[in-house]
């Protein structure tokens, strides 16, 4: 019997020498299985490295960068833990895609060897947006092989690059020990719906960066394909917002996108009359040179920014900054988001009224964004707001999939006093009575009861103490003249099993609308 040692001498004495090339990424490919922007195909890489037969130098080092929109939900699936990842124990739930690798064993070439595996979600180590976990099981009894891919957000599109760093070189072969492989090509598909195609209707372009063993470096742009069907893709945003009545009043405004619907590529905002610019707060505001050298000095913060996307187990947050912007009179102001990642937003600010705009949003799905402008810092209230009408916002939200929302919401005003609505639920019995605040008497009250619940025909409404009129359904609406205090009284059609949510809202002779959420349970 021959020893294993002295078989492995023998088969490398008999196979011939290779001509050396250097180290190179012959191919390289993104192809999704459909074109639908915004949807969830399957998506193939494809890497191919110069081969054996060409070349000795091992591909050590990948980083894929994807074109910014083509995105991992890491959220939408479990995730395995690092430790059974490393038994080859995931569960089949946290399964994200397959994977087909052609390596040659330089003492086997004569055999080259394609070993296919799974890809997994694996829990990211810290600091780490998401990780990818790449199993491969190769034929003839070889060892497992086990390759790590932590996810990053790239800071300068919000694009994703996908880095494996150490690729192993060797494999166990029984017989012949740990002994050593050439990997010359990989192909990975992730699996629908893990991914999501880019919302943007425009040719999107990855590209692959690749570091031998020896330290040899290589890169290689795929073919862009280019998504279609942006009309299909719906882009229909919300906004709310609320100040507070005071001086230099706090603002904060939050825009939601629901999942599915084409990312935010620029907004545009623009605050209520009598809201203005804190010019003493202009000075405070972070030069050019401070911007170049580095973080901008506490001074300039001015608020407070938090963005959440299904990217992220957790939302990036930061600071609010003035900013000076080139070209621009006024500073603008400076988001940097950070987290397991981190983004970066400038957006411009001027006009009467204010108007604030964010242009070049990344391609990356952030389903809510809340933006907070700090009290007795940047702005300043030119009116009381508690009086006349309610202020209002105003927002322009273009997609990258090129649908536009135009938005309005009413401010909801922090600080001020509110009629008092008192409402009482016994059994089947309903009472609500609001009072006006004084000298501002009602000229209409709404009373929303929770959906499935309303007052039956025998319900009545008195307006300053005097019954006017029978009431029933689910929303009853009264419009006195001016009123002290009204009450809606009667009977619902059911009990209420649980704490439920009615609304009441007021119109005041100043023209302020005041809404109210009491919740009950009978």
């Amino acid at each position: 019997m021959v020893r294993a040692p002295l078989l492995a001498v023998l088969i490398a004495l008999l196979v011939p020498a290779v001509a050396q090339a250097a180290f190179d990424v012959r191919a390289f490919s993104v192809t999704p299985a459909s074109l639908q922007a915004g949807s969830h195909p399957d998506v193939t890489i494809h890497a191919e490295f110069t081969p054996y037969a060409s070349g000795t130098e091992h591909v050590r080092d990948i980083t894929i960068s994807l074109p910014p929109g083509l995105v991992g939900d890491p959220t939408a699936k479990p995730r395995c833990s690092q430790a059974a990842f490393q038994a080859d124990a995931c569960p089949a739930a946290t399964r994200v895609g397959t994977t087909s690798v052609r390596t040659v064993i330089p003492p086997l070439q004569i055999l080259p060897i394609e070993a296919t595996g799974d890809v997994y979600n694996v829990v990211p180590a810290s600091g780490e947006p998401a990780r990818l976990g790449v199993v491969v099981r190769p034929p003839l009894g070889a060892s497992k092989v086990f390759i790590a891919s932590p996810v990053r957000i790239r800071p300068s599109d919000g694009g994703l690059d996908s880095v494996i760093t150490n690729m192993p070189s060797t494999v166990g072969l029984p017989l012949l020990g740990q002994t050593e492989m050439f990997i010359e090509a990989m192909d990975l598909t992730l699996n629908a719906p893990f991914a999501s195609l880019p919302t943007a209707c425009k040719p999107a372009q990855a590209r692959i960066a690749a570091v031998s063993g020896a330290g040899t470096a290589a890169s290689r742009q795929a073919a862009p394909f280019t998504p279609t069907g942006c009309d299909k893709l719906p882009f229909a945003p919300s906004l709310e917002a609320s100040i507070d009545n005071t001086r230099t009043p706090g603002l904060r405004s939050v825009i939601t996108v629901p999942r599915g619907h084409a990312s935010t590529a620029s907004a545009a905002v623009t605050l209520p009359r009598g809201v203005a610019v804190n010019v003493a707060a202009l000075r405070d505001s972070c030069t050019l040179d401070e911007q170049a050298a580095g973080p901008c000095p506490a001074r300039a913060r001015v608020g407070g920014a938090v963005a959440r996307t299904p990217l992220l187990a957790d939302p990036l947050a930061g600071p609010v900054l003035l900013a000076a912007i080139p070209g621009q009179p006024l500073p603008g102001l400076r988001l940097e988001l950070g987290g397991a990642a981190s983004l970066s937003l400038t957006g411009t600010v001027g006009g009467n009224p204010i108007r604030t705009e964010f242009a070049g949003i990344p391609d990356v799905p952030l389903e809510r964004f809340e933006l907070t402008f700090d009290a007795k810092r940047s702005l300043t209230a030119q009116k009381n707001f508690c009086r006349g009408r309610q202020p209002v916002m105003a927002a322009e939200l273009t997609g990258h999939n090129g649908a536009t929302a135009k938005l309005t919401a009413p401010l909801e005003v922090t600080g001020c006093a509110k009629p008092a609505a008192t409402l009482t639920v016994d059994g089947r019995r309903l009472k609500l009575h609001v009072a006006a605040l004084r000298g501002r008497p009602l000229r209409r009250v709404t009373l929303a009861l929770p959906r499935g619940v309303r007052l039956k025909r025998t319900s009545f409404a008195r307006v300053n103490g005097r019954r006017v009129r029978r009431v029933r359904g689910r929303v009853v609406t009264l419009k006195p003249a001016a009123a002290r205090n009204t009450t809606i009284a009667g009977r619902l059609n059911h009990r209420l099993r649980k704490r439920r949510a009615f609304t009441v809202e007021t119109l005041d002779s100043t023209g302020r609308v005041v809404r109210q959420r009491l919740k009950r349970r009978g």
